[in-house]
């Protein structure tokens, strides 16, 4: 018989269960808000940001507190960048 390797054993243990939930979640809420951008004829992708924002939330819950920090941090960094690309073709639509 062979021994697990780590991520293996991660999923075997559910480790990234909150991880995984709060990366759907978040894709989910990103999604409605590119649809609702969609609508007013603006090109985003909050999807991925919200997604990578939720992933770093729910490893706070599974104590993972690197992957936390670094998924927060690219969330908040692309929920940016997603805002200033809507006020820029905000500002060239009315050019």
């Amino acid at each position: 018989m062979r021994e697990l390797n780590s991520q293996e054993v991660d999923v075997v243990s559910g480790a990234s269960f909150f991880a995984d939930l709060g990366k759907s979640i978040g894709a989910a809420i990103g999604g409605v808000v590119d649809l609702g951008t969609s609508a007013g004829g603006l090109t985003t992708d909050a999807t991925s940001a919200a997604g990578t924002l939720g992933s770093g939330i729910g490893s706070i819950l599974e104590l993972d507190f690197i992957s936390a920090i670094t998924n927060i941090g690219s969330g908040i960094v692309g929920i940016v960048n997603f805002g200033i690309s809507a006020i820029s073709q905000i500002k060239n639509k009315s050019a």
